[in-house]
């Protein structure tokens, strides 16, 4: 699909979060449908005395979600090419399919890779046009803006800064901790599959 070196990432979060989307087939990934998406991955927060679980109790509302309202951090330094607030967020179950990515940021991190982070949550975004970022600077918070059912994160790498416009590029991140079947694996760098627990090293 493509033959480029893969974008190195940091994971833009803290804690223990679920990889619920991520792979480069579409039968483990369904952003591969999507050729602007390719290698998209999904982000939910985790916890509970297991640190498997989505949910604080029922998980009847979006603030139950243990991803709502976390911060989100910039997985790469770059400039903010594009940085979109204002957008509600989502009741449980319902879409935005008009704003696919709700609030969300785009950073450029190199002449042809822009990651998008989406789905942020209404009001939360801290950045600007034209801002230079750090890697794991605040970008906003984890919201359920967009063509979203619950509170998650979103995020892809494109060779154009215009959403759903190019190709998705690969994308490894760098020093994590990840666990698959039951086994840990110590600060790694990895691409990501879906069914991954991950968190920084």
């Amino acid at each position: 699909m493509t033959s480029e070196s893969p974008l190195l990432l940091r994971l833009p979060f803290t804690g223990r979060w679920f990889v619920g989307q991520a792979g480069d087939t579409p039968n483990v990934n369904h952003h591969m449908k999507v050729r602007p998406q390719w290698y998209g991955v999904d982000f939910l927060k985790v916890g509970g005395d297991s640190g498997r679980t989505l949910v604080r109790t029922t998980g009847g509302s979006v603030e139950d979600f243990y991803s709502w309202d976390e911060p989100i951090l910039a997985p790469a330094d770059g400039e903010i090419v594009s940085a979109l607030d204002g957008l509600p967020d989502c009741v449980l179950g319902q879409k935005d399919p008009a704003n696919p990515a709700g609030n969300h940021v785009v950073i450029k991190s190199a002449p042809d890779r822009f990651i998008f982070v989406a789905h942020l949550k209404k009001g939360s975004v801290a950045v600007a046009s034209g801002e230079r970022v750090k890697a794991g600077q605040v970008l906003g918070r984890c919201g359920n803006s967009g063509n979203s059912t619950a509170p998650h994160i979103h995020l892809h790498v494109q060779d154009g800064p215009v959403l759903n416009q190019g190709r998705g590029q690969r994308t490894i991140f760098q020093g994590i901790q990840v666990e698959l079947s039951g086994k840990r694996f110590e600060n790694v760098d990895w691409p990501l599959l879906s069914g991954l627990f991950v968190w920084p090293a």
